[in-house]
């Protein structure tokens, strides 16, 4: 996984590459944690366009993570997703416990 962040004010968007599995997970944890260790990131886009696959680890993350942002009152948007990411969403039940958005620009406008 290759993730390469872009500040955009109080929003950081996050564009990944490669899969987001268990194995990739604490690479991505220690950037996430760097980009809200000063406390001036709110909002989180990811941008996922460049990602295959995510895992139930990944997925339980993306969960914490978005309700680490509400604490902060901030919000995770995921942007980027292909079918097989909206499927995996889909038969996790998960669709509907993340917000959407159809590319980055929409995501950043929408935070």
């Amino acid at each position: 996984m290759n993730v390469v962040a872009e500040s955009y004010g109080q929003a950081v968007v996050l564009n990944c590459k490669g899969e987001l599995t268990v194995d990739s997970l604490e690479a991505f944890k220690r950037v996430m944690a760097h980009q809200l260790e000063d406390g001036q990131v709110r909002d989180v886009v990811l941008n996922l366009q460049e990602v295959p696959f995510l895992d139930s680890a990944a997925l339980a993350y993306l969960l914490d993570l978005q309700e680490q942002m509400g604490e902060r009152l901030g919000q995770l948007k995921l942007a980027g997703l292909d079918a097989n990411l909206a499927k995996i969403l889909e038969v996790t039940g998960l669709e509907s416990a993340f917000e959407r958005c159809q590319d980055v620009s929409q995501a950043v406008k929408a935070v």
